[in-house]
């Protein structure tokens, strides 16, 4: 009886071990799969083997229904980043106004509608208010989303809009 119980306990150990090898299995290939989608493999021939994603920081923003939209970005590294467009969000995400026109960068007006950005040097980048940023929208917290031509996504801390 005790031969028995041994052949019992032999197969419960061989379906622990499989379970344990097709869970490190599903780890690994999902480690693998997690890090194709992020980029971490991407590479651009083009850019010397330099990751393909854009490398940008906004440092500072402020929005004025008076003065307009003032954001502080900086390309820290990756491929040339062109800005094309100023998204201000509310608290909870949604859309209050966007910024596609002209653009001031350090008294000069963007050229088509683009700001190309600098890598290592903080850039200015001043747009008009929009129609649909009012009086209403002061004194609420917005984000600023900066967005580039490669469609990139760079959001501001939150910050208080002012008349």
């Amino acid at each position: 009886m005790s031969y028995n119980r041994l052949l019992k306990s032999r197969k419960a150990l061989s379906a622990i071990f499989a379970t344990l090898i097709l869970i490190a299995i599903a780890v690994i290939a999902g480690t693998v799969v997690y890090m194709f989608v992020s980029g971490s493999f991407a590479t651009v021939a083009a850019n010397n083997g330099v990751s393909g994603q854009e490398k940008v920081t906004v440092s500072v923003a402020t929005i004025s229904i008076k003065n307009g939209v003032t954001v502080y970005v900086e390309q820290t590294g990756g491929p040339a980043a062109t800005v094309n467009s100023l998204i201000i969000k509310d608290a909870h995400g949604n859309t209050i106004a966007a910024i596609t026109g002209s653009f001031t960068v350090s008294g000069v007006t963007g050229k088509e509608n683009t700001v190309a950005l600098t890598s290592g040097t903080l850039t200015s980048i001043n747009g008009a208010t929009p129609s649909a940023l009012t009086s209403a929208n002061v004194g609420s917290l917005c984000t600023v989303t900066v967005t580039t031509k490669a469609g990139g996504s760079f959001v501001s801390s939150q910050v208080v809009a002012t008349a």
